[in-house]
């Protein structure tokens, strides 16, 4: 699964069917535009890609069963790991990161695969296996070679509130000085159990910069069904237009561009653009007080974590988590009333739109596909081929080339097309072109949707004409 929140992240998930288990990924800003690849592979492991200057990254996010669990288990899981492993490509930079559920000594027999500065002083069954395997693969256990003091190496607190160092950082023994340092920031609170792990790389990711493709603004087409509005954007329209004979000498394309530009400018300052809506309209002042409180309660349960301060901050949590539920109910319950005053006012389309949105939940952007075998497609340009050659196979398949050899009709129309021999259109039919444009239609790439078109005046539809006719 992969969701894009507005531009400013996204997250790469690789869960199952429940909610006990998941690994994923946040790529921010920039660095989304460096994504090369990814792999969801079940839902203790997932495989992510980055596009780097010098080497490309192959980092691994795993979550480890843990110490309770069978020997099948383990086997199982370490058995998936060598094989992901070895799928990444050899030149790359290749890292594993995650909740490996181990505990690391400082033996000496286990180095240089671990370090001296581990939490712990003897390594556990669950360290053993990692051991094991990052010595079998020629890599480093660098979250233990980095000399920190106690509190900012343990990873995770247990409910008996003892900490605990289960969270690593591997890197394959070619690269191992790239990674500069590994230490926990405890202040980060998502209310987790563990704490967050900072990791810092010296390699420098690559500096190509990919264009993408930003889909323009939306205009609010409902305030054309008010009669002011339309007769204001009609008038504007017609004044910014230009005159059939600049039309006339100036070249296609910059017609056209003078075209759009007109019906924009009219659009922009007749009838605006679409709000973009906040995603979680729940949370208010109230909310963030509350969570602000929880921060502080638990800044102080980590500095001090007597029974009173622990107490202190599980009452906090109780707190947000009931207000937070409550306010979420009071979303939906005005939601339910919007929809049902929609439903009586015979608003039949905002209705449906209402009621699929809340249906439905949020939808992640399609970024990913799968072959004909039935193989994960992540990256970008494999998944637009994928796209192109699906299309072709549906809109241009079998049907349609048996019938080039046949003289149909339809051929014919195209082989006139090709000799310039076809009817040049005529204002009416311009005209009647533009009134059987449907509503409601998403727009193109130029952002301009039919309304615009069939709400405009008669000069827009004799400027269409000029461009379509004298060409």
């Amino acid at each position: 699964m992969v969701r894009t929140f507005r531009g400013n992240h996204t997250i790469y998930q690789s869960c199952g069917n429940t909610r006990e288990l998941g690994t994923a990924f946040i790529v921010m800003g920039d660095m989304q535009r460096r994504v090369i690849g990814w792999w969801p592979i079940d839902e203790r492991m997932c495989r992510l890609r980055i596009k780097g200057r010098f080497f490309n990254i192959s980092i691994i996010n795993v979550h480890s069963p843990h110490s309770g669990s069978t020997d099948d288990d383990k086997d199982a899981f370490y058995a998936q790991l060598e094989r992901d492993y070895d799928r990444c490509p050899n030149h790359d930079v290749k890292i594993i990161i995650g909740d490996l559920n181990a505990q690391v000594g400082q033996e000496e027999e286990f180095k240089p695969t671990i370090g001296k500065f581990s939490a712990h002083q003897l390594t556990n069954e669950n360290g053993l296996r990692l051991i094991d395997f990052a010595a079998s693969k020629n890599m480093a256990i660098r979250s233990t070679f980095f000399q920190h003091s106690l509190p900012y190496r343990y990873t995770w607190r247990s409910p008996q509130q003892t900490e605990s160092q289960i969270d690593h950082v591997l890197i394959d023994g070619r690269h191992f000085s790239d990674i500069i340092d590994v230490r926990t920031y405890r202040g980060a609170n998502i209310d987790s159990d563990h704490y967050l792990v900072m990791v810092k790389l010296r390699p420098k990711p690559s500096v190509i910069i990919n264009v993408q493709y930003r889909r323009p603004p939306r205009y609010v087409l409902e305030r054309l069904k008010q009669p002011d509005v339309t007769t204001a954007y009609a008038q504007n329209l017609e004044a910014a237009l230009p005159d059939e004979g600049v039309l006339d000498v100036a070249p296609l394309e910059d017609c056209w561009s003078t075209v759009k530009a007109a019906i924009n400018n009219a659009a922009e300052s007749t009838i605006g653009y679409v709000e973009r809506s906040r995603r979680n309209d729940w949370f208010d002042e109230e909310c963030r007080a509350v969570l602000e409180e929880k921060d502080a309660a638990r800044a102080v349960m980590l500095q001090h974590g007597t029974r009173q301060n622990v107490e202190r901050y599980r009452q906090k949590r109780k707190q947000q988590t009931r207000l937070f539920r409550e306010k979420k109910r009071r979303l939906e319950e005005a939601e339910c009333e919007e929809m049902e005053l929609l439903c009586c006012s015979q608003e039949t389309r905002k209705f449906y739109q209402k009621l699929n949105a809340s249906r439905k939940g949020y939808v992640p952007q399609a970024e990913i596909c799968r072959d004909k075998d039935g193989s994960l497609l992540t990256d970008k340009c494999v998944v637009i081929k994928r796209w192109k050659q699906h299309f072709d196979e549906h809109l241009n398949g079998e049907e349609n080339a048996g019938t080039e050899d046949q003289g149909s009709g339809g051929n014919d129309y195209v082989g006139a097309a090709e000799d310039g021999n076809e009817p040049t259109p005529t204002l009416r039919e311009v005209k009647d072109a533009i009134h059987q444009l449907k509503n409601n239609k998403a727009a193109g790439k130029d952002g301009i949707a039919a309304e615009l078109i069939k709400m405009g005046p008669e000069k827009l539809a004799t400027c269409l004409h000029q461009l379509v006719a004298e060409r």
